[in-house]
């Protein structure tokens, strides 16, 4: 049976960060090293990491990540144990101190579930789920 183990971001700033899954978005670490963080998800680590040298790149025939284009294309998805709605109100008290971006408001979809979407320090794209109830 195949399972996720990880999500791994590499960051332009840890610092930002980590201030943005943290305190705009409520997640507690669970490793923290000097150029990384992870954060344990149901199962799942999501791993932040500050860029690699080039030369620990081409080790593994991998080219740095081109600025201002890390996140594109990328989707995440986080289910969260609140109320979204709430979390959202308190998120945008909170992200005008961060590089990271509201996307939509919280929104019923089909599925049964309330979802919103927000933008971190580096472009990555997240859904973030829950209910409002």
């Amino acid at each position: 049976m195949s399972k996720l183990l990880q999500v791994y971001l590499m960051v332009s700033n840890l610092e930002n960060s980590r201030y943005f899954y943290e305190n705009i978005i409520g997640l507690d670490p669970s490793k923290i090293g000097d150029k990384t963080c992870a954060y344990f998800i149901d199962g799942c680590e999501l791993k932040l990491q500050t860029d690699f040298e080039p030369i620990a790149l081409k080790a593994f025939n991998l080219d740095p990540p081109k600025e201002g284009h890390r996140g594109d294309g990328a989707v995440y998805v986080i289910r969260v144990n609140k109320n979204l709605s709430r979390l959202y109100e308190m998120m945008e008290e909170k992200i005008i101190n961060s590089d990271g971006d509201l996307i939509t408001e919280p929104r019923n979809v089909p599925w049964g579930e309330s979802m919103c979407l927000v933008r971190d320090p580096d472009g990555y794209l997240i859904e973030l789920r829950g209910n409002n109830n």
